[in-house]
């Protein structure tokens, strides 16, 4: 089965998700996979589907994994989830109007929430983005609910975030915000050994008044993939010594310095805010266009 890709809005990833084991994760992601960018359209998976996007490794019947389906649903309806609209309105919703799971059959049929699809579907900015085969691959939830976060991250490659903020989007007991030693044994040490190969990843802690009190978590900076365009190297144009680039998008640019590449795609892709982007903070222009892969940079 050919690799999924996982896409979705950044706000997800403020949502703690709790009491989800690896398997219920695995649900999940495999499920947000197939719906991206299908609208509110029913979409139905057989459980064979369902086990390769799952990469399970568990031989699970029907039965068993029709019980961690509707678990990962139990759960998520469970979920506080909220956010503030333009108004300043308080909104809680469920993210699937539909869930339905019919062991005899083995399928699951799911529907997006028509009000709140903005969250897995035309996403052209301030999105999370990651192999579906990577994250099931990992066998910790820790390592897993670390593994999407940094993913929010792949552009700068540092994420940086407070020791009780961390343990609260990682659903991790009290125990690890009191003592540093099962914060570190059981919590960080999975993180390290799964998503150190993959993501060359480093952490600095930080400690006030010697206290652990945060982590910045450094990781191989990702380039984002890009349709329709051939990379090549950066090269003189003319005599007059300019560079040029192919920036991403099929449009080769031209400036006085090597061109960079990355910054380029942040800004067509959204990855960083406006207020962030290298080109929007010096042209009114690009900040119109931003992440609206206008392929034009003033």
């Amino acid at each position: 089965m050919s690799n999924e890709i996982v896409k979705f809005s950044n706000q997800f990833n403020n949502v703690a998700l709790r009491k989800f084991d690896a398997t219920h994760l695995d649900v999940l992601m495999a499920i947000a996979a197939r719906v991206k960018e299908r609208g509110t359209e029913e979409v139905t998976f057989s459980f064979e589907e369902l086990r390769g996007l799952m990469r399970l490794r568990k031989n699970l019947t029907n039965g068993q994994l029709a019980d961690k389906i509707v678990q990962t649903n139990a759960r998520l309806l469970a979920l506080n989830y909220m956010f503030t609209d333009d108004e300043g309105g308080i909104v809680q919703f469920a993210l699937f109007t539909e869930f339905r799971t019919l062991p005899s059959a083995g399928t699951l049929t799911v529907a997006v929430n028509q009000r709140f699809a903005f969250l897995l579907n035309d996403l052209t900015s301030q999105f999370t983005r990651f192999e579906l085969a990577e994250f099931a691959g990992l066998k910790s939830r820790y390592a897993k609910e670390f593994y999407r976060r940094a993913k929010q991250y792949r552009s700068s490659g540092i994420w940086k975030v407070g020791r009780e903020e961390f343990c609260r989007l990682l659903d991790a007991p009290k125990s690890a915000i009191t003592q540093t030693r099962y914060l570190n044994q059981k919590v960080i040490q999975p993180i390290l050994d799964e998503c150190g190969p993959i993501l060359r990843l480093k952490i600095e802690r930080q400690y006030t008044r010697r206290r652990l009190s945060g982590f910045v978590f450094t990781f191989a900076r990702e380039t984002p993939p890009v349709a329709d365009a051939e990379p090549v190297k950066a090269g003189k144009a003319d005599d007059s010594g300019h560079w040029t680039a192919v920036a991403g998008y099929g449009e080769v640019y031209t400036t006085t310095e090597l061109f960079d590449v990355t910054a380029a795609r942040d800004h067509f892709d959204g990855t960083v805010e406006a207020g962030e982007c290298r080109y929007c903070r010096y042209d009114a222009r690009n900040r119109e266009h931003h992440a609206s892969n206008a392929g034009t940079l003033f």
